[in-house]
This record gives C-alpha cells, structure tokens and sequence, in this order.
C-alpha cells in the first residue's frame, strides 16, 4: 500500500491541484467581483506550475558520483562529489538531494537543498561522519523536487551502487611478539616453512627493553654506550597468527590488534601466515608483501563476528593441526573455547595466548582457571588492553 501510494502520490497531488484551480474558476465565475477574480488569478500561476512540474520527465535528470577514496583509513570520513545533469531546461525550485545507503551503514547520510533554477549542471559536493570499519554500500542518489507550497512533488532514485571499505584500525608496534616466532621456532610449516637465520646488518642506538642477545658488544667495547644488532628479517618467518571470530564485547579491538602484528611482520620484513575463525574466516598462506598485506587488511575490514566462532576454513584446520606454536588472538577466555581450540590445534607446543579485556577490566576468577589449562599446553598467556598493543611484550598481564 506505501509503494502504490508512493507511486500515485504525483498523481493525486495533480488531481488536488486541478480542483483547487477548478473551485478558485467556479467561484470566480459565479460570485464575480474583483475579489474572487484576484483569487482565482493569484492561485493560477502556482497551480500552473505545479502542473508543469508534473509533466516535466525527471528521468531525464542524470548523476555521476566521485568518491575520493574507496578504502579510507579506520576513523576516516567519505569525501564524495555528486554532478546533476539534465536536457530540458526548466526552472527546478525546492531540489532535495539525498545519497542513499544500505542498511549496514549506521551513520546518518548526508542530503541537501538547493534552488536549481535554469541551470543545466549542479554539483554537491559533501564529507560523511568519520565511518566505522566495514564495507560500507552507496546505493544511489535521490531527488526530490517541489513547488512553492509543496502541493506536487516528484521523487527519483537514481542507482549509483558503489562500495567503500573502512580499514581496520592500526596500531604502531615497537615489535612483533616474540615467543610465537624468534624464540619458540617453527609456526606454519604447512602455510610456509621458511627458515632463514637473522643476519646482522647493522647497528643502531640501544631502546630500552632490547634483548641482552641483541646487544652490539664490540660497540660497547670502542664507544662505551649500548648498541643494538639490526638484524636482516629479523622474525623467523614462520609467524602464524590466528584470530577467534566469536562474538566478544572487544571484537574491533581484537581485529585492530590482528591488523596491527600482520602490517609490523611485513615491515619487519617477515611472512606471517594468518587464519581468522568463524562462518566468513579464511586461511591466507603468507603476508608479507603490500598485496598480500592489501588482501589480509580487506577480509579483517569485511570480518564479522560469527556464532561459530570456533569454525575452521578447510585449509585453516589442516594448518591449525600442523601448526606447532603460533599467536592465537581472542576475547575474554571460556573454558569452551580454549578445550575446542585445542583440540584442534591438536599439535601445538606452544605459543602466545592474547586475551584482549576492556578498558580498566581485570581477569575473572574464570578467565584464569581457563589461562591455566592454556598454559598447561605450553602457551604463554596475556591479558592486554588496546592501550597495551604499541608494546605486548612489556604491556599486558600475563599468566
């Protein structure tokens, strides 16, 4: 009924307009005088105008939109250029415009009103609220046009389907955690087992929370003051990350953290092997180009929380099996998850557990009995916050 009625509202606005100016007519021609003529000649020129507009096409008007970007940074804002065109020239007053979205979207759209007049072209130029991440869908462009007192209006939505994907958020690490890759050997040797020494290249001034074993001591010995070895792929590239895509109060932070080791393992010149859990998980091999890095960022911009967080891809569950230590990124710790999880990675020797907790939070009486069985199997557990992610090796509870 509210689309037939959308439909035929021209329509009946018509029919509302023409008895308005019939009744003005009628009451002009029987009552005479110059007061009812002045009426009857005062409504004829809206009424006429309204019955232009009702024959004016507005199919004929076209749009074009020009998105500057179409993967914008976590927090970023849509910057869109809209360009209206038509053929006949007709004076266009009260023009609304609106940029339609699909449901995933939650911010509100942006819409304007401008007078177009005789002009053939007009361009809208608009900036969103800063968007979440996501794929977020522009269905098209809607326009609404009336007359002075609102009496016709017509309405067209023009389909401009595009598609613009927020990243997830990134946070800069000082390094990638360590007890998966450097120090506790081989990860994925299914994805890809690559096992290259580290090679010394260089020195550079000691950081605070360096390794003893990196110290330059030659160095020390001529100087006096600490160095540290730059070292050539300095992860043994054989990290393999995995991230538990059950429902958790912290899923975006999770996400974000996941994003954060994958982007530090290809600047630091490592391959990382990445297997995200859940009904739309996947299982990407190596990261550690721009591309493939491009390809882990989009699926983890695409990644939902799933029911079936514990659901393995096919070629994930053959690497989680194989996988003898790895980085596994999770909400708060169930007894559940970790027994399942387990399970699975029936092969496993050990690890880094993250347990990604709120703001202020500390682990429950739960959360640590849990830890324990984990650490039972040779994980090292951490309790971090999205503070904590620039330095896991410093920050973070651990159990």
């Amino acid at each position: 009924m509210k689309a037939f009625l959308r439909k035929a509202g021209p329509l009946l606005r018509l029919i509302g307009i023409a008895t308005v100016l019939g009744g003005a007519f009628a009451y002009a021609q029987f009552q005479g005088g110059v007061v009812s003529w002045t009426v009857f000649y005062m409504v004829l020129p809206f009424a006429l105008y309204g019955i232009f507009l009702y024959i004016y096409p507005l199919r004929a008007v076209t749009a074009e939109r020009e998105v500057s970007r179409r993967e914008i940074a976590y927090g970023g804002s849509l910057q869109s250029a809209v360009r209206l065109g038509r053929r006949f020239m007709f004076p266009l007053l009260y023009v609304s415009v609106n940029e339609v979205a699909g449901s995933a979207t939650q911010i509100p759209m942006p819409s304007t009103l401008f007078i177009w007049g005789f002009r053939r072209r007009k361009e809208w130029v608009y900036q969103t609220e800063p968007l979440k991440r996501g794929e977020h869908v522009l269905e098209g462009i809607e326009i609404e046009t009336a007359d002075f007192f609102g009496w016709m209006r017509k309405r067209r939505f023009i389909p401009l389907r595009q598609t613009i994907t927020v990243l997830p958020k990134v946070t800069d690490m000082r390094e990638v955690p360590s007890d998966a890759s450097e120090e506790r050997g081989s990860a994925a040797a299914t994805f890809a087992s690559v096992k290259e020494s580290s090679v010394a290249t260089g020195i550079r001034d000691y950081q605070p929370g360096d390794r003893l074993s990196r110290i330059h001591w030659p160095a020390f010995a001529r100087t006096g003051e600490l160095h540290s070895k730059e070292l050539e792929d300095r992860r043994a590239q054989d990290l393999l990350l995995v991230l538990d895509g059950s429902p958790s109060p912290q899923f975006e932070e999770q996400v974000g953290f996941a994003a954060s080791i994958l982007k530090k393992s290809v600047e630091t010149r490592s391959a990382a092997g990445f297997l995200s859990l859940g009904e739309s998980g996947v299982a990407i091999p190596r990261v550690e180009g721009p591309e493939s890095l491009r390809s882990a960022m989009l699926h983890l911009a695409r990644f939902s929380p799933s029911t079936e967080g514990g659901h393995f891809p096919p070629a994930g569950s053959r690497a989680l099996a194989a996988a003898r230590t790895m980085t596994v990124i999770t909400g708060p710790l169930t007894e559940a998850w970790v027994t399942a999880f387990l399970r699975e990675a029936r092969q496993a020797s050990g690890g880094i557990l993250f347990s990604v907790i709120g703001k202020g939070e500390h682990p429950g009486r739960a959360a640590l009995e849990t830890a324990r069985t984990a650490i039972a199997a040779g994980f090292d557990v951490r309790f971090v916050t999205e503070r904590e992610f620039g330095d896991p090796e410093r920050g973070g509870v651990r159990r």
